[in-house]
């Protein structure tokens, strides 16, 4: 009885406790910005600390006063789960190229956040894109990452899809009843294209779709460089870094921020102080003057006169310097760990002029020097990563200036968590 009387006393101390932890939390919200505690109500009945973690970044500070995101963006279980819900699937993701997809029955597959997807051609080399899910048993359709098909077939059971997603073999289903094969195609993906790119959302075409508009200043400076036309596609190189995949945007939104003091090499062939930010509602444009006049080496050519790097959210970077235009898809494979997918093109014009030994070396020492940047962007966003798994750093400052771009991604990105809060509390 005693024992059984201790053990009651422990959970009432515990429970009192855990109140006073509450009201005090409370009254602390309501003393510093009573709107904070008015959307905490809202989201009561939702994962409290995703909420607490997600409304501690503001919406309303300016840049020069505002504090980063908390580090449980960058390794919390909740705030991953939370934009697979929200980033990946309510924006268009980039997930390949156009070429690859150019003829009748090529397809690739991937995985955005936990959706597994096909894009294909279908006979009439229409677009497509699935669900690359069987829905006989959820199984995953097809297990090749690209190539050729004339159909689409599941090896758990043999059920059998059309390059159009229509089902059209389900094998031994005699006697079934209430199952019509018109109704149990592959689930379709909305799809569309950019210049040479594949996007796709996960939720469907929007009602009114501006992504053409908002990024349009941002395709008129690429247009001007040759990003539609006259590229030659080279290689695509994959990287896995250990980090999560909002520290590669942030590391490359910072307005040239890390340059000379990560990248010494590259930033000797470009003119620092010619940089200039342009941060638009979906994107945000870095360009610079580069030094290929200086010197006729390899690396001054791949810089060329001008770089342009530029960020569109959710995931995709493009730059588009010298002869050369790399696309990088960034991609979350968890919490803290990312995929990055390169593609590199050169200018056709200025390949022709090549003999086919210089253009062999160009590439090599262009491809090399590109990897030591990633290698070297590599280290500080692992750095950065576990860095933020410390109880000694929560939130940071943005250096005003050069980190503009920064703090628009973290803005849109904080406004779809949000949205995707306020529907887990409508669907609550």
């Amino acid at each position: 009885m005693a024992t059984l009387r201790s053990s009651l006393h422990m959970l009432a101390c515990r429970h009192a406790a855990n109140v006073r932890i509450f009201s005090t939390a409370t009254r602390r919200f309501t003393t510093t910005d009573q709107r904070f505690t008015m959307v905490e109500r809202r989201f009561a009945r939702t994962d409290r600390s995703v909420t607490d973690e997600v409304l501690r970044f503001s919406l309303d500070a300016p840049v020069q006063e505002a504090l980063t995101p908390p580090s449980s963006w960058y390794k919390d279980t909740g705030i991953h789960d939370l934009e697979a819900r929200t980033v990946w699937r309510n924006n268009w993701v980039a997930v390949g190229r156009t070429d690859q997809v150019s003829t009748p029955g090529a397809f690739f597959t991937g995985t955005i956040g936990r959706e597994p997807f096909i894009v294909s051609s279908d006979r009439s080399n229409n677009l497509r894109a699935f669900y690359n899910v069987c829905c006989h048993h959820g199984n995953i359709v097809e297990f090749q990452e690209a190539g050729q098909a004339n159909q689409f077939v599941c090896c758990y059971h043999g059920w059998t899809y059309g390059l159009d997603g229509r089902l059209t073999k389900p094998t031994k289903l005699r006697g079934i009843k209430n199952f019509t094969a018109g109704r149990n195609g592959l689930k379709p993906i909305a799809v569309r294209t950019w210049g040479p790119l594949v996007f796709l959302r996960m939720a469907g075409y929007p009602y009114e779709d501006e992504f053409d508009q908002k990024v349009l200043p941002l395709m008129e400076e690429l247009d001007e460089m040759g990003f539609n036309s006259g590229m030659r596609h080279i290689c695509r190189r994959q990287y896995q870094l250990k980090c999560n995949w909002k520290l590669i945007v942030d590391n490359a939104s910072d307005g040239g921020y890390h340059l000379e003091y990560v990248h010494r090499d590259l930033s000797s062939n470009l003119d620092l102080s010619t940089f200039r930010t342009e941060v638009g509602d979906l994107y945000n444009m870095q360009v610079c003057t580069g030094k290929a006049d200086s010197e006729n080496s390899l690396k001054c050519q791949r810089v060329g006169a001008k770089a342009v790097y530029s960020c569109i959210y959710p995931n995709l970077l493009v730059n588009r310097y010298g002869p050369w235009l790399d696309i990088n898809i960034v991609l979350p494979l968890g919490p803290d760990r990312s995929l990055m997918i390169y593609d590199f093109y050169l200018k056709e014009s200025f390949a022709d002029e090549m003999n086919e030994i210089e253009l062999a070396n160009f590439i090599e020492q262009s491809l090399k020097d590109s990897d030591q940047v990633q290698r070297e962007d590599t280290l500080v966003c692992e750095g950065v990563q576990r860095g933020m798994e410390s109880t000694a750093f929560d939130v940071g400052r943005y250096a005003p200036g050069p980190e503009m771009p920064v703090h628009a991604f973290h803005l849109q990105l904080a406004r779809d968590l949000r949205t995707g809060l306020e529907s887990m509390h409508i669907s609550n």
